[in-house]
């Protein structure tokens, strides 16, 4: 392989943060019980929008996650070829663990909810809040790693290494 450092792909670029801010809205639409999701005809469609979007969300989370977790893995080992600019710092580590321990979490949940759903015939309370919440919570902090790591694409240290080497 070269020593190009490509980016994530164009395609998870682009849906991840719009997945991002849907989970935000259903949150928060969730949190106000909002008539336009729950007594219109959205009120249909809500239960696999609820579903779907935090799935989605999550699984993107949780492949960026392993994918900085194998290129971790590669500069361990010795083959530098595969990792970017920033990999190794302190905050993206941090980030990737927190994000992606909280996409399986999300993930957990989605399941539940489909298990609950369409699988089993059980009676009690619906799980169905609880994939928009912490989708919710999910898409907060995608969010904010994205305009984080847009601020600091090497992280804070390297900023602060630059400034002092002026």
């Amino acid at each position: 392989m070269g020593t190009a450092h490509l980016e994530r792909p164009a395609k998870r670029r682009i849906a991840e943060p719009l997945l991002a801010a849907l989970a935000v809205l259903l949150a928060a639409g969730v949190v106000t019980e909002s008539p336009i999701l729950f007594d219109s005809a959205l009120g249909l469609i809500w239960l696999p929008v609820a579903i779907l979007v935090p799935g989605l969300l999550a699984l993107s989370v949780l492949v960026g996650a392993l994918a900085h977790g194998i290129r971790l893995g590669s500069a361990v080992l010795g083959t530098d070829d595969r990792i970017r600019p920033g990999d190794t710092a302190a905050t993206r580590v941090l980030a990737s663990v927190a994000l992606g321990s909280l996409a399986a979490y999300v993930l957990f949940w989605v399941g539940a909810t489909l298990f609950v759903h369409y699988l089993a015939n059980v009676g009690g309370v619906s799980p169905s809040i609880l994939p928009p919440l912490f989708g919710g919570v999910l898409g907060a902090l995608a969010l904010g790693r994205a305009a984080f790591f847009q601020v600091f694409p090497e992280g804070p240290l390297s900023r602060l290494r630059g400034m002092a080497l002026e």
